[in-house]
């Protein structure tokens, strides 16, 4: 059987303006291969946007890519490390598990880059009396695979162990998912803890997207678009340049007729006659030495063609995203992180988008937004809601009955409380007013 991996809980301490938070999706063992769809909403500068950075640690960690540097500013201004906490919920070939990834990152000395203090994977098995058991854990340099300390493994694994352990620290990455061990740590697992290792690093992460919002930005800008895509053997991030044609090798212009292909599928559908067209200018020879292809992208509405960069910023964030939303409708497996999901899309599509996704849909999907329209198709199981409490940054509206409407009921309760946790730092119209007037007399 193919495996599911759906992630069950995020729980944030110290990252950027988030004390602790944590936020619960509605995945169970019984629905893994129904959609879960989980949107955050909130006050500007809130905490919305630190757990789209939490989800994009998590992906820089499976992919053993070097963790941010002090410049993000992503642990907490009095605080000296961030703690990140993923748990999930598997189904396999082997049963029904609970996997735990938990890292603590900070600044050693005056390096630049975050590293890992501490990190573990830890799993237990859906049955009663079943207790967590360790699969990896390392607590400084001090290291345990299952129930081994590293000075109980013979010396050839000691040093694999140890080189690991150097090199995430002097490659900034995670430890638990560096190859150079991984001989090591597998034979000293049972075949289900290492498959439940691999649906991690491999099934999950394969189908894992983080698009944030400098993604958007480009976009406004008119400089590039970033295809965000899923495909049956491939995915990833591709820009392309709006302003010129673009030359690249025959592969990877394969790839951008293929998302392309896709993508008009949906495209043509939800905006009635337009369509992404790849014009082929020429055949060249790219600056490797290889055969190359030489195009631009189009859009065609209903017969009139023009440069896809004249389209509307909204549009080509639609364009930008839609693989990855197809790939929520379709693939159980598939977790979508988006910020600003309806930034510069028109609010009654994005609501019906998302609507269709959770009612027939089988990935998850987890946004931001500050688009109220998404809460009425949405039940309150799946928002949360940014409070003033940095110690509690994350909550879900209380008294919501199956027919009210969240969108007012949030409106109120920003207006009058009554909530377990204040959402809105109250402003004052008339300071606001006083403001702009004392603004408007300063000489420049």
């Amino acid at each position: 059987m193919e495996p599911i991996i759906k992630i069950n809980c995020l729980q944030v301490n110290n990252l950027k303006n988030i004390e602790a938070g944590t936020i619960k999706t509605n995945s169970i063992f019984e629905n893994l291969e129904k959609s879960d769809i989980i949107g955050i909403y909130g006050q500007n500068g809130s905490g919305k946007t630190a757990v789209v950075e939490a989800f994009k640690i998590l992906q820089t960690l499976l992919d053993l890519r070097e963790l941010p540097n002090r410049t993000q500013k992503l642990v907490k201004s009095n605080a000296q490390t961030l703690d990140l906490k993923f748990d999930y919920l598997i189904t396999n070939k082997y049963g029904e598990y609970t996997l735990k990834y938990q890292v603590k990152l900070g600044y050693r000395d005056k390096d630049e880059n975050l590293s890992v203090f501490n990190e573990s994977l830890i799993y237990r098995e859906n049955q009663p009396r079943k207790r967590m058991k360790v699969l990896v854990e390392k607590i400084g340099n001090e290291i345990r695979i299952r129930n081994n300390e590293i000075s109980n493994i013979n010396e050839d694994g000691r040093v694999k162990v140890l080189l690991a352990n150097e090199m995430s620290y002097s490659k900034k990455t995670s430890f638990i998912f560096r190859k150079e061990y991984k001989g090591v740590r597998d034979s000293l697992m049972t075949l289900k803890e290492i498959e439940l290792v691999d649906n991690l690093v491999h099934n999950f992460n394969k189908d894992f997207h983080v698009i944030d919002n400098s993604q958007s930005g480009i976009i406004f800008a008119n400089i590039l678009i970033p295809f965000s895509f899923q495909l049956p053997n491939s995915r990833g991030q591709l820009p392309l340049d709006l302003n010129r044609a673009t030359l690249l090798s025959q592969e990877l212009y394969t790839i951008y007729e293929n998302i392309i292909n896709q993508v008009n599928i949906v495209l043509k559908k939800i905006i009635p006659g337009l369509m992404v067209i790849v014009n082929k200018i020429s055949n060249e020879t790219t600056e490797n030495g290889d055969e190359g292809v030489r195009f631009e992208l189009l859009s065609d509405n209903n017969g009139v063609r023009l440069p896809l960069r004249c389209e509307s910023a909204g549009v080509l964030k639609l364009i930008s995203i839609l693989s990855t939303l197809i790939s929520v409708y379709n693939n159980p497996n598939a977790c979508v992180v988006i910020d600003e999901l309806d930034s510069g899309i028109f609010e009654y599509l994005i609501g019906d988008l998302v609507e269709i996704i959770k009612d027939n849909g089988k990935g998850q999907l987890f946004f931001t937004s500050h688009n109220l329209r998404i809460l009425e198709v949405l039940t309150k199981e799946n928002i949360w809601f940014t409070s003033t409490n940095p110690q509690n940054r994350f909550i879900q509206l209380k008294m919501v009955k199956k027919l009210s409407n969240m969108r007012d009921m949030y409106l109120r309760a920003v207006q009058l409380g009554g909530q377990e946790e204040s959402l809105y730092n109250e402003t004052d119209s008339y300071s606001i007013r006083k403001a702009f007037r004392e603004a408007g007399k300063k000489d420049v």
